[in-house]
């Protein structure tokens, strides 16, 4: 990391030899800890100048799950004519450059898209740097969650094979195509067994072993709800039927007797608090915004409140998903610091 401040302080100067009276702004580098962040699905703005000796912006973007991340920086106004910025954007892992994605700031273009692969919770650095002219710009960040083979875990007989999601049987293999049978895992092509597809597909497909070609993934990107599982495009329960005998299972305030479905007056939920951990700290002025990690899986509701360990006052959750939930406290991030463990009541 400390290679990395040297490499950025030094691009700075580089990007200011027409300036040798203004030094690299130091503000933001990589090696603070409490460096703005950019939340998926919120547009943070800010600028650069030159003349100010704002030259350098850092950021972080945090991947909450495998895929594509997506950094978009708007800079200037798209309906005002050219800005007068001109400098670059480098989205680099913690551990320093290698750059993951860059792309060079010209007056001319406004709208700028950087892609890379994530990693499930992982943090990333976005830097945005000047050598010439200023602009407001704004940025923002997204994550395409990776495509899941609807195969993946599934195992099936000896003459069937797995086709989305589903095991199906399959023809027998003509002997003499292949002569010895081709191993499981491998296909048979003009003679000469070969892995499926070529050996691979790409993002979005998946390999149709029966006809040995790549399909689109009707699944692709698609996010379903706990409990449930995307085949063929369509979020379908796995919860395992009841066995009490009733077909097709009941409804969350039912429960089976015998083989119908009866309502229940008071339906279980689960009992005490819930331990989460601070994930990200997003300053709203006096307030914050917290993002836990955990979510509708482990039990949180909207409404519920908590409290950080060793902090004063209490949270209460605004926004839930399947394993994350956001909550506002009303204190600054200052006033948090570095706690982190938290308690959320149910």
């Amino acid at each position: 990391m400390r290679r990395f401040s040297i490499l950025i302080a030094l691009t700075a100067a580089v990007g200011l030899l027409g300036c040798p009276s203004a030094p690299p702004d130091t503000d933001d580098t990589p090696t603070k800890p409490d460096l703005p962040r950019v939340t998926p699905g919120i547009e943070v703005s800010d600028s650069l100048d030159v003349g100010k000796k704002d030259v350098s912006d850092w950021k972080t973007v945090t991947a909450f799950e495998k895929g594509t991340g997506k950094v978009t920086v708007i800079v200037g106004n798209p309906f005002g004519g050219d800005h007068k910025l001109t400098g670059e954007i480098g989205v680099y892992p913690t551990s320093g450059p290698p750059a993951l994605a860059k792309a060079a700031i010209t007056p001319g273009e406004h709208n700028y898209e950087l892609t890379f692969d994530t990693e499930a919770d992982t943090t990333y650095l976005v830097q945005l740097s000047a050598s010439k002219g200023d602009a407001a710009y704004k940025i923002s960040f997204a994550v395409e969650a990776a495509p899941v083979d609807p195969c993946a875990g599934v195992k099936c007989g000896d003459d069937e094979e797995c086709q989305e999601g589903e095991c199906v049987k399959t023809e027998p293999e003509d002997d003499g195509v292949c002569n010895p049978k081709c191993a499981r895992g491998l296909v048979c092509v003009d003679g000469s067994c070969e892995k499926p597809c070529g050996g691979g597909c790409k993002r979005g497909e998946y390999c149709n072993r029966t006809t040995n070609a790549c399909v689109k993934d009707s699944c692709y990107g698609k996010t379903c709800p706990a409990g449930q599982k995307c085949r063929s495009g369509k979020c379908i329960d796995t919860t395992p039927p009841p066995t009490g005998g009733c077909p097709g299972g009941c409804a969350a305030n039912e429960k089976c007797v015998g083989d119908k479905c009866v309502a229940q007056e008071t339906p279980p939920t689960p009992d005490g608090p819930i331990a989460a951990s601070v994930v990200q700290l997003i300053p709203q002025g006096k307030k914050t915004v917290l993002v836990l990690n955990k979510g509708k899986t482990h039990g949180v509701a909207v409404g519920a409140t908590g409290k950080i360990n060793g902090v004063a006052g209490t949270f209460k959750i605004t926004e839930v998903y399947a394993f994350r939930s956001k909550a506002v406290i009303e204190l600054d991030d200052k006033a948090i610091g570095n706690a982190r463990s938290a308690t959320i009541n149910r």
